[in-house]
């Protein structure tokens, strides 16, 4: 970690012993004018000029001239660039064309190098080969044959017009792309169809793959026939084997439900109990809990108390929901035994004396004093024991205690900034770090007087950028 200087570093003509500059690999981007760094790469000083020309190198030897030269040039589309770095020679050649020259007389060119001019003689010498340019008749006749679906053929010379008479091959016109008109391409079957047949003049035979009859379960569907116009019901009496999941509403119409499971598990978050009830209740509702040989045990509503009541076989008690006020009189002894605990709980201290009045048949007492040293002037019974901070202070300034003041700088326009600290005194020690990275930064730092001291920068900071810590 490296510390920051927020503030021009004067060494007042002192050497800088043993100083080395940053080491980098690359430029480190836009600098300021006069900044150094030391390239690893090129293992050269270089420095920020301040222009568009950025960093530079600082000298340069006609080895690293030459080197530069030769990187800027590069060969394009027929030219060769050949640099030899131990001679210090660049050679620059010409891959492509290098002289013109014509062909008697079908081409003249002006010259072999520089501005040439290409053009035609004016007498040229051409040698065509092949067929003359016109003809009434072919030398040879040709004969032109149909195929495919037709056959036929003719003799053709150029000289006229021929007609070739095409005769249909047997077997050769298809019903699906060759004519027009209703036919029957084939026949496809469906779900519970089997089609057989195939051929000119084949019968198709068309079988039902499906279902043929129908019939019912014994105590689960009921089926009217077999076949033809079926009826499907369900009896009077259902019986599922395996489960059965209703998507809709399911309503029991009868006197008694039984439910034979191990588990139930129900997704309304209210069970409605007595829902026949109307006008003024009576009845009691609940749960009774099965305990065998036992007294069967039970939660319920109350109706004739108004309350709800658990019964464990043997007697009711009413049951106390949260929101429900008890009287201390309602709790055996309640009153009595809270005084009692509170009692012992209350401890005498060195300036706190605890008293408590125990009375049996009625409320106790617990009373406290507080007592006050001499000493501690900065504490009052006035209205309760409170603290008096001004004397207070003073007391840890006289004993040498030390304070801390701190703020925020930084608005991005100024560049100096006095913070009042109150400590009564230039003794102070100020500490500066970055709120971003929390690193401490250095900067100038004037005690101004016993209250205050001033911190400046060389450039304005940023706002909040930095915050100050004084100790005193």
């Amino acid at each position: 970690m490296s510390r920051k200087f927020l503030t021009n570093l004067d060494l007042n003509t002192n050497e800088l012993l043993n100083g080395v500059i940053q080491n980098l690999g690359t430029d480190p981007g836009t600098g300021k004018a006069g900044q150094v760094y030391f390239n690893t790469t090129n293992q050269k000083l270089r420095y920020y000029n301040g222009s568009a020309s950025a960093w530079q190198f600082v000298g340069a030897s006609n080895e690293e001239i030459e080197d530069l030269i030769a990187s800027l040039i590069d060969a394009g589309t027929g030219i060769n660039v050949n640099y030899n770095d131990e001679t210090s020679s660049l050679v620059i050649t010409n891959t492509g064309v290098t002289a013109l020259v014509g062909t008697a007389n079908e081409i003249d060119v002006s010259a072999s190098t520089g501005s040439v001019t290409l053009s035609l003689p004016s007498t040229i010498n051409a040698n065509t080969t092949g067929n003359a340019a016109t003809a009434s008749a072919l030398e040879t006749a040709r004969t032109i044959s149909l195929g495919g679906d037709l056959s036929g053929s003719a003799s053709f010379n150029g000289a006229s017009n021929i007609t070739i008479n095409a005769t249909v091959q047997p077997n050769s016109v298809a019903l699906g792309t060759d004519t027009t008109g209703d036919y029957v391409a084939s026949a496809t079957a469906g779900t519970g169809i089997n089609i057989s047949g195939s051929g000119e003049g084949a019968a198709l035979t068309i079988t039902n793959t499906g279902v043929t009859s129908l019939s019912g379960t014994n105590n689960e569907i009921t089926v009217s026939a077999s076949a033809g116009a079926v009826q499907i019901g369900l009896p009077d009496n259902v019986t599922v084997a395996g489960d059965l999941v209703v998507d809709g509403n399911l309503t029991v119409s009868g006197s008694t439900t039984y439910l034979n499971t191990a588990t139930l598990t129900v997704e309304d978050n209210i069970i409605l109990i007595n829902s026949n009830a109307t006008g003024t209740p009576v009845a009691d509702g609940g749960i009774e809990v099965e305990r065998g040989d036992s007294t069967n045990a039970s939660f319920f509503w109350d109706e004739s108390e108004d309350k709800w009541t658990a019964n464990n076989g043997t007697t009711s008690t009413a049951v106390s929901l949260e929101g429900h006020t008890h009287s201390a009189s309602a709790i055996t002894d309640f009153q009595e035994s809270v005084e009692d605990i509170v009692g012992t709980m209350a401890t005498d201290s060195a300036t706190i004396d605890f008293g408590y009045t125990d009375n049996a048949g009625g409320a106790g007492t617990l009373s406290a004093s507080v007592t006050l040293a001499a000493s501690n002037s900065y504490l009052t019974r006035t209205s309760g024991l409170a603290v008096d901070k001004s004397t207070l202070q003073s007391a840890f300034i006289t004993d040498g205690f030390t304070k801390k003041a701190s703020a925020n700088v930084g608005n991005g326009s100024s560049t100096s900034f006095a913070i009042t600290h109150s400590l009564g005194t230039r003794d102070v020690v100020v500490n500066v770090y970055d709120n971003a990275s929390f690193d401490t930064v250095e900067t100038d730092v004037v005690r101004t007087d016993t209250n205050t001291v001033t911190v400046s920068f060389a450039t304005a900071p940023t706002n909040n950028a930095y915050r100050v810590v004084i100790v005193g």
